[in-house]
């Protein structure tokens, strides 16, 4: 097997995804068929298999592959294609993980009893929308950006708005629509849960480490999931 190993660049991911439609043009991999394993490509190109998920992501949403969890990702008929350059999934959690444990630290000695409550009330929505099984998040958006607000500080505000913003892409989209299960979507709640409770409490050491508990946790669902 040739390595195919690329240098390092902003968005890996972006280069993986050029590369194999690159082959699948040229017709390494027909119509129809299966593309390598996970395992195989993260190894061939020298990336992690976050960085292939990624690139398998982009593929489907320019309707170059389908994915389809636990048969494989199978080329699709040629049509034309539409280039996606979206930050990836992982940009997204780095960034939160930065941001948004500070700033639930500041929510803690900040929010009024009115946020609190507010905050609150975004538990009940995300709960029914797990019941329902629906698609939508309103009730997750809405509680990290009433924990920003909490918080204080315009310019952190900001920040945070905008990488939610970038979650609403198709790129992170593609992939809620493959991690998106019952059992997690209810830790995940339950997450939010110890958010608030910290929150209550005032103790700004225990907001910042539920909330990086909780983004750790989404980062690790991706880190391990898998199409192939």
């Amino acid at each position: 097997m040739t390595n195919r190993r690329i240098a390092a660049p902003v968005r890996v991911y972006r280069q993986v995804a050029d590369d194999l439609q690159d082959r699948i043009v040229a017709g390494e991999f027909p119509e129809g068929g299966k593309l390598p394993t996970e395992r195989s490509l993260a190894t061939e190109y020298g990336v992690s298999r976050t960085c292939v998920r990624e690139a398998l992501l982009a593929m489907e949403i320019s309707g170059l592959v389908s994915i389809r969890v636990g048969s494989g990702v199978f080329v699709l008929p040629s049509s034309e294609k539409v280039r996606t350059d979206e930050r990836s999934p992982s940009e997204i959690l780095e960034a939160r993980l930065i941001v948004e444990p500070e700033l639930c630290a500041l929510a803690a000695e900040r929010a009024t009893p009115e946020e609190l409550e507010a905050i609150g009330k975004c538990l009940t929505v995300m709960h029914d929308e797990q019941t329902k099984e629906t698609e939508t998040e309103q009730g997750d958006r809405e509680f990290h950006r009433l924990i920003a607000e909490a918080a204080r500080n315009s310019m952190l505000y900001d920040v945070v708005v905008g990488i939610w913003k970038e979650m609403e892409d198709p790129m992170w989209q593609a992939l809620q629509k493959h991690i998106r299960n019952p059992s997690l979507r209810l830790g995940w709640i339950e997450d939010h849960h110890d958010i608030l409770s910290a929150l209550k409490s005032g103790d700004k050491r225990k907001a910042r480490h539920a909330m990086k508990a909780h983004i750790k946790r989404v980062t690790s669902t991706l880190q391990r999931g898998k199409f192939l």
